[in-house]
């Protein structure tokens, strides 16, 4: 009888202890199964926003740039001008009127210390008008569609700028080495995976242009000589019109349709998520736009510094300077600069029955 009780109880525990376990393990599967119907594809998320606001990349709308003599013209108008050079070139001399943030700090200055709906264009300037035009494009993705990046950049203000930059950095070298056979686009693939932690686009969105912008634009750039020496790295993006691309262009480039070609309705999972992918234009400032939203979305995206003005200046002014959006002298205004204190504005003036102030899309 002794025997039977021990073992009726040993028999009981063992039930216990079976039975937990198994609540222990359903529990689990549960929490797990829970989990992966809550878990977010963020790209498609992130994605599915862009699209459902404007699909900014592929619209008219982009480059969404101002030439420096509308700025002149209307600096009385009820402009802010944003200078995202290094302090000490800012303090040398810049636009009248402009503030200096640093590209890191620009979301904390939009969000809180201006009210960027009371002004009718904020003007974003750098040294060449490459990195603003990244950080315009990442600003207009969040929905600051009032932003502009200047022309050409204080290159096409201050000829100091423009000998330091732009007019240092235009070349033909690379003009006899252009191939005219057509390269394909990749056999549609799968799109990258982003992984903030966020669960909703805009949050996506903010997490990413936040990220962007403390990156910065140097380490998304590539220059000529790399290209052209090992292009066989990257997947190659020619931004131009196909009759510009028949003409001539880098060695290994595929077309891809300006303005359009870059979403899920068209040829956006032709890129490569297993290499770089450089994206070029005529002056580097188009192909920053672009590569803002690629990053943005999760692809490893580089612009071509200078564009095709790197490489084959002298033949874009032999097929027609403005056509070919070739940087010259005659890019170089030498406006009056300012060494105020360039301090940041707490709130631009309703503006009202303003003037009109006519813009410059393009490259």
């Amino acid at each position: 009888m002794k025997n039977f009780k021990n073992y009726f109880s040993i028999l009981l525990i063992f039930t216990f202890v079976a039975s937990f376990s198994t609540s222990c393990v359903n529990s689990e599967k549960k929490a797990e199964t829970k989990e992966q119907s809550q878990k977010v594809d963020e790209f498609d998320a992130l994605l599915t926003y862009i699209e459902n606001t404007g699909d900014f990349i592929n619209s008219k709308r982009v480059p969404t740039m101002i030439a420096p003599d509308v700025v002149k013209e209307n600096l009385d108008q009820n402009i802010h001008i944003i200078d995202i050079r290094k302090d000490v070139d800012f303090n040398n001399g810049h636009i009248p009127g402009a503030v200096n943030v640093k590209m890191g700090n620009l979301i904390n200055y939009f969000e809180n210390d201006i009210n960027p709906n009371s002004y009718s264009h904020i003007v974003m300037v750098c040294y060449t008008g490459q990195s603003a035009a990244y950080a315009t494009s990442i600003l207009q993705l969040l929905g600051y569609s009032n932003v502009y990046d200047m022309k050409w950049g204080m290159s096409s203000w201050d000829r100091n700028t423009a000998e330091q930059k732009w007019l240092k950095k235009i070349s033909n070298k690379y003009a006899e080495q252009l191939e005219t056979e057509a390269n394909p686009k990749n056999n549609p693939g799968e799109y990258p995976t982003l992984n903030t932690g966020k669960t909703t686009g805009i949050e996506i969105l903010h997490q990413r242009a936040k990220e962007l912008l403390e990156e910065g634009f140097k380490p998304i750039t590539v220059k000529n000589d790399e290209l052209f020496a090992n292009g066989g790295d990257y997947y190659i993006i020619n931004y131009w019109p196909k009759e510009k691309y028949d003409k001539g262009h880098i060695p290994g480039a595929i077309q891809y349709d300006p303005k359009k070609s870059l979403g899920r309705a068209t040829y956006l999972n032709t890129l490569p998520t297993d290499k770089p992918v450089v994206t070029y234009c005529y002056t580097g400032q188009h192909s920053a736009f672009v590569t803002a939203y690629l990053n943005m979305i999760g692809y490893d995206a580089k612009s071509l510094l200078f564009g095709a003005n790197g490489f084959m200046n002298g033949l874009m002014k032999e097929r027609g300077a403005k056509k070919w959006h070739a940087f010259s002298e005659k890019k170089i205004k030498d406006y009056e600069m300012s060494n105020d204190s360039g301090k940041a504005a707490s709130a631009g003036n309703e503006s009202s029955g303003k003037e009109k102030i006519e813009v410059s899309g393009g490259c």
